[in-house]
């Protein structure tokens, strides 16, 4: 009789060695009959949960159906057919009209323990205990059969089948010893460093275990192709807390003499390469129809939530969550027409800082001109904040005299400016203007002082003058109020308008001033 093809002897095999996953439920033992090695099958089912279908059906069509037309549940058990797509089933949200789903393995379970027992469909124990990797360092032992990395070190080796030229290479010692200063490097055979003599390994360490290891690809022609996909239908029935998905990264690492003391990634999504896109849509929670009894249908409690306590041993993120958008638009931003109750971004923690800012930025630190605000608040400060620029010149709500204040200090009355509540402005030195000179006319050879301005400044005279017109730089909105005094003790007559002020007097002598003061928009 023929011989069974492997993938069929591995499946009747375990048929034999399943007894207790019986379709119907019932425990049966190995089936009677003849060597199954030496059985010639066309279609056999091996009562016991694990059925086997060989040829005989057209290519492309269900073998075994693990289900009816009328969704009745599914039988529990583990099937198993080799060749094709050949198991017909419905997930566990039930079947949809049309094609159903197709695998080459099925396990349909149901849970029978109580509270004392945790079951699952399926149960990986792992241990690694191989394809350790250590580093070289010098003056160390080393043994033969270590496998040893040397950072640094360069070799020839077959990427893609061109030889390059890699670094960090991997090196074993072939005579065990103690190291001296200079390790080995290239593709030696015998390379001696200190007392230990070196042969080249490989150019690369190949020692990731792996509990799980799926390899998926997509190649032209298929659809959509989904690497590995968890399909979460928690139905409560007045049932407990239900994990749709868990991923305990938990790194017991006791010594680090390879690598990094930190996991490398939990979870770690990148681009494949040029033009390639790393991903359409990712960590999305979207509110749907779930909770729609409630005001507020929420689809998460949490978003993304880093569990961590103020008293624990060690951070739960070493430095900081790296958010970094790269080139986009932004690296965080919430979409028009959100609400949050709080605040979009709401820092409730007892960090040195709230937000610290470096690097270049074009357009400055805090762009609100987009913004409305209906209560009139671009910014909202507490009492006794102050604004501060290189902790040299401070702006804030001054307690020691309860006003607004800028200067050396945020506290008592070294200030350079105060603004109070009730409209009061005083200052600590001196009050003057840095605007334009006004320009003088018919003042005979009349001269400004440095420093005058629309607002204040000295005229000086010329003997026998008899009158000066002061023209503002810049007209203003309505006519100011000015003052006068005159260092002859004269009293000038004149007009003031919102663009000159004129004035008129006797013949003063030689070194009179004409001072003048004006304010009004």
């Amino acid at each position: 009789m023929p011989r069974l093809s492997p993938t069929l002897a591995l499946s009747v095999m375990l048929a034999a060695c399943l007894p207790a996953l019986a379709l119907d439920g019932s425990r049966a033992g190995p089936p009677a009959g003849p060597d199954l090695q030496n059985l010639d099958l066309g279609q056999v089912t091996v009562r016991g949960g694990l059925t086997v279908a060989g040829p005989g059906k057209p290519a492309g069509s269900a073998f075994i159906t693990v289900h009816n037309p009328a969704n009745t549940p599914q039988p529990d058990g583990v099937f198993i057919a080799p060749i094709g797509p050949t198991i017909d089933y419905c997930s566990v949200g039930g079947c949809f009209d049309g094609p159903h789903l197709r695998s080459h393995v099925l396990i349909n379970t149901t849970t029978g323990a109580g509270a004392d027992a945790q079951e699952n469909a399926l149960a990986i124990n792992f241990t690694s205990k191989t394809g350790k990797v250590v580093r070289w360092r010098p003056h160390t032992a080393f043994t033969v059969g270590q496998n040893v990395r040397v950072f640094g070190s360069a070799c020839r080796a077959s990427v893609g089948g061109t030889v390059q030229v890699v670094p960090d290479c991997l090196y074993t010692p072939t005579t065990s010893g103690t190291t001296g200063t200079v390790p080995p490097t290239g593709n030696p055979t015998s390379h001696r460093d200190g007392s230990v003599v070196w042969a080249f390994l490989g150019a690369g360490a190949h020692d990731g275990k792996t509990a799980l290891n799926v390899a998926c690809t997509a190649e032209e022609g298929a659809g959509q192709t989904w690497c590995t996909n968890f399909n979460f239908s928690v139905r409560y029935k007045g049932a407990g807390t239900a994990w749709g998905e868990e991923k305990d990264c938990n790194n017991g690492n006791e010594t680090s003499e390879a690598g990094s003391r930190f996991l490398m990634a939990c979870t770690f999504y990148g681009g494949g390469g040029e033009g390639t896109w790393p991903f359409l849509a990712y960590q999305y929670v979207g509110s749907g129809a779930v909770n729609t009894k409630n005001p507020n249908p929420y689809g998460a409690n949490s978003y993304i939530f880093i569990s961590g306590q103020p008293n624990d041993v060690g951070s739960v993120v070493r430095s900081e969550v790296i958010l970094d958008a790269g080139n986009s638009a932004a690296t965080i931003r919430a979409l028009p027409g959100r609400r949050h109750a709080d605040g979009f971004l709401v820092d409730g923690s007892d960090s040195a800082v709230i937000l610290k800012a470096s690097g270049t930025h074009a357009k400055g630190g805090v762009d609100l001109q987009g913004a409305i605000f209906p209560e009139g608040n671009a910014i909202l400060l507490p009492d006794t904040t102050f604004i501060t620029w290189g902790r040299a010149a401070f702006l804030g709500k001054n307690a020691a005299i309860g006003a607004i204040t800028l200067g050396p200090s945020n506290s008592g009355t070294a200030y350079s400016m105060a603004a109070w509540d009730n409209g009061d402005l005083s200052y600590g030195r001196h009050l003057w203007s840095r605007g334009s000179a006004p320009a003088l006319a018919s003042c005979g050879a009349g001269t400004l002082s440095p420093g005058a301005t629309d607002d204040h400044g000295v005229v000086a005279l010329p003997a026998g003058s008899k009158g000066c017109r002061i023209s503002f730089a810049a007209a203003r909105a309505q006519k100011p109020a000015c003052t006068f005094w005159m260092t002859s003790g004269q009293v000038p007559a004149g007009s003031v308008a919102a663009t000159a002020v004129t004035l008129a007097y006797a013949p003063v002598p030689d070194g009179t001033e004409i001072h003048y003061q004006c304010m009004g928009r």
